[in-house]
């Protein structure tokens, strides 16, 4: 009898003791994680922010023609950047295989989204890995097209077409919609080797392999003014400058509180 009283005490003892360790958080929601506080910049220790001009030599429709290109990027704890870039062809630009016959200009721009590695960007000299995400277009024009002009400043006359019998559907912006009818996707990874010459400017040179895929928008009797995606694409080469803060110190003011002595 005395075994039995025993054996139901501690039956009771348990299950008050489960019970009162789940009656301690029964209002609070059970999560994956555990219910912690998560901190998504906790580990940001340093932002940068800086511009890099550029001189970019490129390939184009068989040909290399310089282009200028300019960045602005946002950088997290040295290693990690992102922001946007474009693109320009400088001058004009004939490349000569596009026709034996008659010369055209090549006009190209492209630009988009910008992300960037360093690995070890404390290194007098390292690299980084630059890659290009976003949207080229491109427009090609007789020699001389955009001087000809008829009816006092259309450059492509009664009928909607420049000289090489390039249709616009009536517009005569000056080939500004052909260019936007020749929109290509852009895909532009790169290596660079870059020097740290003060702590607020990098100077690198890399080379980068440019990709496009599409197809131009825009109808023409003479097919050579129809811009392809193989002419968009091509291996490059460039130069440049990155200028900026590249090492702020978010925790600065916490540091300097938590090393300060104590009294």
């Amino acid at each position: 009898m005395m075994k039995s009283k025993n054996l139901i005490l501690m039956v009771l003892a348990m299950v008050l003791t489960v019970t009162a360790v789940y009656a301690q958080d029964t209002n609070e929601t059970k999560t994956l994680l555990g219910g912690k506080k998560i901190n998504p910049f906790k580990k940001i220790n340093t932002l940068g922010l800086y511009v890099a001009p550029e001189i970019q030599y490129a390939g184009l429709a068989g040909g290399y023609a310089p282009m200028g290109g300019v960045s602005a990027m946002l950088q997290v704890n040295k290693k990690w950047g992102i922001g946007g870039v474009a693109y320009s062809t400088l001058g004009d630009y004939t490349p000569t295989k596009l026709s034996s016959t008659k010369a055209y200009n090549f006009d190209a721009q492209f630009g988009g989204l910008k992300l960037e590695y360093t690995p070890k960007p404390t290194s007098l000299v390292h690299v980084s890995f630059p890659l290009v995400i976003g949207a080229g277009m491109a427009q090609i024009d007789s020699v001389g097209a955009n001087h000809n002009s008829k009816n006092d400043g259309d450059t492509y006359g009664e009928k909607g077409k420049n000289e090489g019998g390039m249709k616009e559907n009536g517009n005569s912006d000056n080939g500004k919609k052909s260019m936007e009818d020749n929109l290509f996707f852009m895909i532009q990874p790169g290596i660079h080797l870059e020097t740290n010459i003060l702590k607020y400017a990098k100077i690198f040179v890399g080379a980068n392999y440019r990709i496009a895929a599409g197809k131009s928008g825009v109808t023409s009797t003479n097919p050579l003014l129809i811009p392809t995606s193989s002419q968009m694409s091509g291996l490059s080469v460039n130069f440049g400058i990155k200028v900026g803060l590249f090492d702020y110190d978010i925790h600065r003011k916490r540091n300097k509180i938590t090393n300060q002595p104590n009294p």
